[in-house]
C-alpha cells in the first residue's frame, strides 16, 4: 500500500515525510500544494485516541488537515490542527526539507502533463459555439449616420453590412438606402443565373457544408435566381479598407519627397507624388469616389481626379486614354483610363499622387502591400 522512498512514504496525491521529531504531510491537490507539520508526540496521541476505530479514520484526519477547506469535503469535522504558531521559523526549514526531499522523477512527470496540457488542443482557446438561428433585420440610413455607427448599433462588422448589400465603400453609405443586416457575420448573396452553392462556396473559400448549414434549401443542386443565400463568415471580395495600387505594376521610378529634376538635373524639386513604371496599360481607382476632373492638365498630360470619401483625392497624371468622365462615380479597382507619355514626361508611366485634406502624402504609405 505504501511505496517507501527513504523517509518518504506516498498514498495518492498524499506523501507523508518522516523526520526525527516531525511528520510532514504534503498533499497535491487541483488547487495548489499544501504543506503541513505534526509532532510527533502529538501525532501518536491523536492515533493512540483513535486506534479502536478504522485505520483510515486516522488519515482522513491528516488529510482534512492539510486540505484547505475549499478541497475538504463538507460534512468532516474532525482535523489535526498544525502547530504552526509555536515555531514558525522551525516550521519553514523543515517546509524547505519536504521541498528538497521531494521526488525528482515526479516533478519532471508534473512538468510533462504540464507541457502536454499547455500544448494540446483542449486548452486552446474557443468562441462559444451558440447555434443562433438566423435573422434578417431591415435599416434605413439617416443622414450623418456612418457605417461604422450601424455596425455597432447591430452587433455586426462593416464587412457583413458591406457585403450584404453590394456597398462599393466602408466609408460611406447613401442617406435614405435601406440595409439588410443579418445577426450573424457573413455575407447576404442573391443567387444570379449559372450560379451554384459549391461555386459560392469556391469563390467565398467557406466549405459547402457550412453554407448548407445555414440555409434551408429544398434542393441544394439548384438554388433559384434570385433567392437571398447567407454565406457564414464570407467578407466582400469588391471592396479593400485602404487604397489599391492603381497599376498592375509596382515598380516605382521616382518616389514621394526631394529630388533631381528630370530635365535638368541641376536643379531639386520637391515630387509630391510617385511614378510607377507601367507601358499602355489600364489603371483603376484607389478607392471608390467622385470623378472630379477629367481632361488635359498641363504637364501632367492627361489627367485625372477622384474625390473619395473622408477627405482624400487621388490623382492619375500622363494618361493616353480617359475613358470616365466628370461627374461620374467609380468603384474600388475599376478601369477608369490607360498609362501614356503625355504631358511633361519622360517616357511612357503613371505620376500618382494621394491628398488628404489638401497636404500632399507618401502614396506608398498607404497603399496595399
Amino acid at each position: 500500500m505504501f511505496k517507501k522512498g527513504f523517509n518518504t512514504y506516498k498514498i495518492g496525491k498524499l506523501t507523508i515525510n518522516v523526520f526525527t521529531n516531525d511528520i510532514v504531510f504534503i498533499y497535491i491537490g487541483k488547487n495548489g500544494t499544501y504543506i503541513r507539520n505534526i509532532y510527533k508526540k502529538d501525532f501518536f496521541r491523536l492515533t493512540k485516541a483513535v486506534a479502536m476505530t478504522a485505520g483510515f479514520i486516522v488519515i482522513s484526519s491528516i488529510i482534512i488537515t492539510a486540505i484547505p477547506a475549499s478541497e475538504a469535503s463538507a460534512g468532516s469535522s474532525t482535523a489535526v490542527n498544525a502547530e504552526a504558531a509555536d515555531d514558525s521559523n522551525e516550521n519553514e526549514t523543515s517546509g524547505l526539507m519536504v521541498l528538497a526531499d521531494y521526488d525528482i522523477k515526479n516533478i519532471e512527470e508534473d512538468e510533462k502533463l504540464k507541457n502536454e496540457l499547455l500544448l494540446s488542443d483542449k486548452t486552446d482557446f474557443s468562441v462559444p459555439t451558440v447555434d443562433t438561428p438566423l435573422k434578417i433585420k431591415t435599416h434605413k440610413v439617416k443622414p450623418g449616420e456612418s457605417l461604422n455607427g450601424i455596425a455597432k448599433k447591430y452587433g455586426v462588422s462593416i464587412d457583413t453590412i458591406c457585403g450584404s448589400n453590394n456597398l462599393k465603400s466602408y466609408d460611406y453609405v447613401d442617406p435614405g438606402i435601406t440595409l439588410r443586416i443579418p445577426n450573424k457575420e457573413g455575407i447576404l448573396y442573391n443567387m444570379r443565373e449559372g450560379n451554384n452553392v459549391a461555386g459560392l462556396a469556391a469563390k467565398y473559400k467557406i466549405p459547402v457544408e457550412k453554407i448548407l448549414a445555414e440555409n434551408h434549401f429544398r434542393n441544394p443542386d439548384f438554388v433559384a435566381q434570385g433567392e437571398l443565400v447567407f454565406i457564414p463568415d464570407a467578407k466582400p471580395q469588391n471592396i479593400f479598407s485602404g487604397f489599391l495600387w492603381p497599376s498592375n505594376s509596382r515598380r516605382v521610378t521616382s518616389g514621394f519627397g526631394w529630388r533631381r529634376n528630370p530635365f535638368n538635373h541641376a536643379y531639386k524639386e520637391f515630387h509630391k507624388g510617385m511614378d510607377i513604371s507601367v507601358r499602355y496599360d489600364w489603371i483603376r481607382s484607389t478607392k471608390y469616389g467622385k470623378v472630379t476632373y477629367a481632361g488635359w492638365m498641363g504637364g501632367y498630360g492627361n489627367a485625372v481626379i477622384i474625390a473619395h470619401p473622408g477627405g482624400w483625392k487621388s490623382l492619375y497624371g500622363h494618361l493616353s486614354r480617359i475613358i470616365v468622365k466628370e461627374g461620374q462615380y467609380v468603384k474600388q479597382g475599376q478601369n477608369i483610363a490607360k498609362s501614356g507619355n503625355t504631358g511633361r514626361s519622360t517616357g511612357p508611366h503613371l505620376h500618382f499622387e494621394l491628398i488628404k485634406q489638401g497636404e500632399h502624402t507618401n502614396p506608398k504609405k498607404y497603399l496595399k502591400r
